[in-house]
């Protein structure tokens, strides 16, 4: 049974996968612009009809749309991505320079929103009614209103501009003389702009569903009948954890959006900034390979977050549901 939902979930993550591809490829065809401009940059004004017309020769631009996603489904299945119109260089190349970055931005992140929100939903909804309960539901409102390009206008100003103390842009290099400490001044700013606007709203998903499930009749019956309060926590805990999970699933692509406008605000240099230097450029080859490997990314985390509910859910193991 489990290699039987193992597959399925694999299969229904590469139709998504085709899906995302496919519609991202003739939404980008159909936009406005011009890919010379991702050649010749601001000089593209002045080429004449016939260049513009064999630059698109040369990169079988001419073609109908559905002809090109064709060739590039059928390379990309290949593992060839294609070539930067802008840079040149193998379109892979440029994708695996810059995943690393994104990897941390992204896995740092999700850490500690996490942790932050299981300790404080927990906390909170245990004891209900109490200033932990109330006061979680202020600050998560708060936190959750506050759009994240604000409050990192707002940082930037605060420990760049006028303290001096955070870099208010790029990544460092871990390589260099500062190493991993460089690094994480870089990744400071950013990380703490996404944390605190995201781990409020999850906080309180938690916080909710464990004083749903304390209501229910088996937390009742098992305090009737003298079950130890450790162990009712413990159950109460795991079933409300289930749809704390599936909702961490149902916002990892806005929490990926979102984290692509945090990256382009502090000149973070992950997939999310070069997805939208690769837009305003019309560089397709590209935007599609970081789409499709941004898209990867969320993929796979809904995989792992659908693995843990499965092996926390017994009446998903048995075929009860879904």
């Amino acid at each position: 049974m489990t290699v039987k939902w193992i597959g399925k979930r694999m299969m229904m993550g590469i139709i998504v996968l085709l899906i995302v591809s496919f519609l991202s490829f003739f939404i980008m065809h159909a936009a406005p612009g011009d890919p010379a401009a991702a050649f010749y940059g601001g000089n593209a004004q002045t080429l004449n009809a016939a260049e513009k017309e064999r630059i698109s020769r040369v990169f079988s631009l001419d073609r109908p749309v559905i002809a090109q996603y064709g060739t590039w489904l059928a390379e990309t299945v290949k593992g060839n991505l294609g070539v930067s119109y802008k840079e040149g260089r193998p379109v892979s190349t440029i994708l695996m320079e810059r995943l690393p970055n994104t990897l941390l931005l992204f896995g740092v992140t999700l850490f500690f929103i996490s942790i932050g929100s299981i300790w404080l939903g927990t906390t909170a909804g245990m004891k209900a009614g109490s200033v932990w309960d109330k006061g979680l539901s202020t600050v998560s409102i708060v936190t959750s209103s506050i759009p994240a390009f604000w409050l990192g206008i707002l940082f930037i100003s605060l420990f760049a501009v006028k303290l001096g103390i955070l870099p208010s842009s790029g990544t460092g290099d871990i390589g260099g003389e500062g190493g991993f400490l460089d690094k994480l001044r870089y990744l400071l700013m950013p990380a703490t702009v996404i944390i605190l606007t995201h781990v409020g709203i999850y906080a309180r998903f938690l916080q909710e569903s464990i004083k749903v499930e304390s209501r229910n009749y088996y937390v009742t019956v098992a305090r009737a009948n003298g079950v130890a309060e450790q162990v009712i926590r413990k159950g109460i805990l795991r079933n409300a954890s289930i749809p704390y999970l599936n909702y961490i699933g149902m916002t990892i692509p806005s929490f990926v959006g979102g984290s692509i406008i945090v990256e382009s605000l502090f000149s973070w240099s992950g997939l999310g900034q070069l997805t939208v230097k690769a837009v305003v450029t019309k560089d397709f080859p590209l935007l599609m390979g970081g789409i499709l490997l941004t898209g990867l990314i969320v993929v796979i985390s809904l995989f792992v977050i659908d693995l843990i509910t499965y092996l926390l859910n017994p009446r998903l193991r048995k075929g009860d549901v879904r």
